[in-house]
Protein backbone atom coordinates (compact mmCIF):
# COMPACT_ATOMS: atom_id res chain seq x y z
CA UNK A 1 0.00 0.00 0.00
CA UNK A 2 3.03 2.44 0.04
CA UNK A 3 2.01 5.62 2.52
CA UNK A 4 -0.98 6.32 4.11
CA UNK A 5 -3.42 8.74 4.62
CA UNK A 6 -2.68 9.87 8.27
CA UNK A 7 0.52 11.29 8.53
CA UNK A 8 2.53 12.72 12.10
CA UNK A 9 3.51 16.37 11.79
CA UNK A 10 5.11 18.70 14.55
CA UNK A 11 8.69 19.97 15.52
CA UNK A 12 9.56 20.99 12.19
CA UNK A 13 9.13 17.38 10.94
CA UNK A 14 6.57 15.72 8.99
CA UNK A 15 6.38 11.51 9.65
CA UNK A 16 5.00 9.67 6.82
CA UNK A 17 4.46 6.25 7.91
CA UNK A 18 4.61 3.18 5.62
CA UNK A 19 1.12 1.01 5.85
CA UNK A 20 0.75 -1.12 8.27
CA UNK A 21 2.27 1.49 10.57
CA UNK A 22 1.88 2.37 14.39
CA UNK A 23 3.07 5.76 16.15
CA UNK A 24 4.28 5.51 20.00
CA UNK A 25 5.83 7.70 21.92
CA UNK A 26 9.37 7.25 23.78
CA UNK A 27 8.97 6.52 27.27
CA UNK A 28 10.97 9.27 29.09
CA UNK A 29 11.59 11.02 25.91
CA UNK A 30 7.70 13.02 25.25
CA UNK A 31 8.58 14.40 21.44
CA UNK A 32 10.19 11.73 20.30
CA UNK A 33 8.38 9.05 18.26
CA UNK A 34 8.61 5.32 17.46
CA UNK A 35 7.66 4.44 14.55
CA UNK A 36 6.73 0.95 13.79
CA UNK A 37 5.89 -1.08 10.75
CA UNK A 38 4.82 -4.40 10.55
CA UNK A 39 5.60 -7.04 8.18
CA UNK A 40 5.25 -10.53 7.19
CA UNK A 41 9.21 -11.57 8.25
CA UNK A 42 8.67 -9.37 11.77
CA UNK A 43 8.44 -5.57 12.59
CA UNK A 44 10.81 -2.69 10.99
CA UNK A 45 11.19 -0.13 13.43
CA UNK A 46 12.26 3.70 13.26
CA UNK A 47 12.94 6.14 16.00
CA UNK A 48 12.66 9.71 15.63
CA UNK A 49 13.96 12.86 17.54
CA UNK A 50 13.42 16.17 17.22
CA UNK A 51 16.09 17.94 15.54
CA UNK A 52 17.90 14.96 14.55
CA UNK A 53 18.58 13.57 11.24
CA UNK A 54 16.70 10.53 10.16
CA UNK A 55 18.07 7.90 7.60
CA UNK A 56 15.39 7.12 5.07
CA UNK A 57 14.12 3.48 5.82
CA UNK A 58 10.81 0.66 5.09
CA UNK A 59 8.96 2.52 7.77
CA UNK A 60 9.04 6.07 7.81
CA UNK A 61 9.80 9.19 5.21
CA UNK A 62 10.59 11.88 6.83
CA UNK A 63 10.39 15.69 5.54
CA UNK A 64 10.13 19.38 6.53
CA UNK A 65 6.86 20.39 8.69
CA UNK A 66 5.95 22.79 11.26
CA UNK A 67 7.25 24.05 14.03
CA UNK A 68 5.17 23.62 16.26
CA UNK A 69 5.73 21.95 19.60
CA UNK A 70 3.45 19.49 19.67
CA UNK A 71 2.62 16.23 17.09
CA UNK A 72 -0.16 16.84 15.17
CA UNK A 73 -1.85 13.47 13.34
CA UNK A 74 -3.26 15.07 9.73
CA UNK A 75 -5.42 13.57 7.00
CA UNK A 76 -7.05 15.12 4.00
CA UNK A 77 -9.74 16.31 6.21
CA UNK A 78 -9.12 16.99 9.57
CA UNK A 79 -6.04 17.60 12.19
CA UNK A 80 -5.83 16.43 15.43
CA UNK A 81 -3.43 17.29 18.49
CA UNK A 82 -1.59 13.88 19.29
CA UNK A 83 -2.82 13.07 22.91
CA UNK A 84 -0.15 11.69 25.66
CA UNK A 85 -0.90 8.43 26.58
CA UNK A 86 -2.52 6.97 23.06
CA UNK A 87 -0.09 5.56 20.06
CA UNK A 88 -1.82 5.69 16.65
CA UNK A 89 -1.82 2.84 14.40
CA UNK A 90 -3.73 2.23 10.87
CA UNK A 91 -6.49 0.32 10.20
CA UNK A 92 -5.28 -3.24 9.71
CA UNK A 93 -7.93 -3.64 6.97
CA UNK A 94 -6.57 -2.15 3.88
CA UNK A 95 -10.44 -1.61 2.92
CA UNK A 96 -11.54 0.12 5.95
CA UNK A 97 -12.60 4.27 5.30
CA UNK A 98 -10.86 4.99 8.84
CA UNK A 99 -7.68 6.93 8.31
CA UNK A 100 -6.27 5.85 11.95
CA UNK A 101 -6.96 4.36 15.37
CA UNK A 102 -5.94 6.23 18.57
CA UNK A 103 -4.97 3.37 21.10
CA UNK A 104 -5.08 4.47 24.67
CA UNK A 105 -5.21 3.22 28.04
CA UNK A 106 -8.37 0.30 29.14
CA UNK A 107 -9.12 -0.66 25.69
CA UNK A 108 -9.56 2.93 24.79
CA UNK A 109 -10.39 3.97 21.07
CA UNK A 110 -10.67 7.16 19.50
CA UNK A 111 -11.10 7.57 15.35
CA UNK A 112 -12.67 9.94 12.75
CA UNK A 113 -15.95 9.54 10.75
CA UNK A 114 -16.50 10.84 7.72
CA UNK A 115 -17.46 13.76 6.76
CA UNK A 116 -20.80 12.81 6.46
CA UNK A 117 -23.94 14.75 5.08
CA UNK A 118 -24.64 16.85 8.31
CA UNK A 119 -28.42 16.11 8.13
CA UNK A 120 -27.37 12.56 9.16
CA UNK A 121 -26.78 13.60 12.62
CA UNK A 122 -28.89 16.30 13.05
CA UNK A 123 -30.83 13.61 15.17
CA UNK A 124 -29.08 12.82 18.38
CA UNK A 125 -31.01 9.33 18.20
CA UNK A 126 -29.24 9.05 14.67
CA UNK A 127 -26.28 8.10 16.38
CA UNK A 128 -27.75 5.53 18.66
CA UNK A 129 -26.87 2.00 17.73
CA UNK A 130 -29.26 -1.33 19.39
CA UNK A 131 -28.68 -1.95 22.96
CA UNK A 132 -26.91 1.67 23.09
CA UNK A 133 -28.57 4.22 25.86
CA UNK A 134 -28.58 7.45 25.40
CA UNK A 135 -26.74 9.54 27.95
CA UNK A 136 -26.54 12.98 27.16
CA UNK A 137 -26.62 15.30 23.68
CA UNK A 138 -25.93 18.96 22.79
CA UNK A 139 -25.28 20.28 19.07
CA UNK A 140 -21.56 19.06 19.17
CA UNK A 141 -21.75 15.81 20.94
CA UNK A 142 -23.57 12.54 21.89
CA UNK A 143 -22.76 10.24 24.80
CA UNK A 144 -23.87 6.74 24.76
CA UNK A 145 -23.70 4.02 27.67
CA UNK A 146 -23.92 0.19 26.73
CA UNK A 147 -22.34 -3.39 27.64
CA UNK A 148 -19.52 -4.86 25.96
CA UNK A 149 -18.91 -8.72 26.91
CA UNK A 150 -20.97 -7.59 30.03
CA UNK A 151 -19.13 -4.74 31.28
CA UNK A 152 -20.29 -1.05 31.22
CA UNK A 153 -18.89 0.72 27.96
CA UNK A 154 -19.07 4.26 27.25
CA UNK A 155 -18.91 5.74 23.85
CA UNK A 156 -19.30 9.26 22.51
CA UNK A 157 -19.50 10.98 19.46
CA UNK A 158 -18.06 14.30 18.69
CA UNK A 159 -19.63 16.51 15.88
CA UNK A 160 -17.04 18.81 13.41
CA UNK A 161 -18.76 20.81 10.68
CA UNK A 162 -17.11 20.07 7.74
CA UNK A 163 -17.56 22.47 5.05
CA UNK A 164 -21.03 24.08 4.39
CA UNK A 165 -23.22 20.96 4.63
CA UNK A 166 -21.20 17.73 5.99
CA UNK A 167 -19.97 16.68 9.95
CA UNK A 168 -17.14 15.37 10.58
CA UNK A 169 -17.97 12.79 13.35
CA UNK A 170 -14.89 12.00 16.08
CA UNK A 171 -15.63 8.60 17.88
CA UNK A 172 -14.58 7.59 21.53
CA UNK A 173 -15.26 4.40 23.10
CA UNK A 174 -13.88 2.73 26.34
CA UNK A 175 -15.07 0.90 29.05
CA UNK A 176 -17.13 3.41 31.31
CA UNK A 177 -14.20 3.30 33.97
CA UNK A 178 -11.90 5.49 31.73
CA UNK A 179 -14.45 7.11 30.03
CA UNK A 180 -12.70 10.57 32.15
CA UNK A 181 -9.79 10.12 30.62
CA UNK A 182 -10.71 9.19 27.18
CA UNK A 183 -13.03 12.21 27.29
CA UNK A 184 -9.89 14.32 28.10
CA UNK A 185 -8.32 12.79 25.51
CA UNK A 186 -10.64 13.50 22.63
CA UNK A 187 -11.04 17.51 24.48
CA UNK A 188 -7.02 17.47 23.13
CA UNK A 189 -6.89 15.84 20.02
CA UNK A 190 -9.60 18.74 19.30
CA UNK A 191 -7.54 21.47 20.63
Amino acid sequence: MGHVFARLAGHGMVLMPHWPYRFERLAGEPHAVRVVRDLPDGPVTAVVRPGEPVEPDEAVDVADGPAHDHWEIQTSVVDLRWPVGFHVAAPLDGSDPVPFYLHGPGEALIFPQGPVPRERCADPGSLVAPGQTLLRHDEQSVELAYEHEGEPWWQAHRLIPYGSDRTLILTAQCPRTHAGPTREAVDTALT
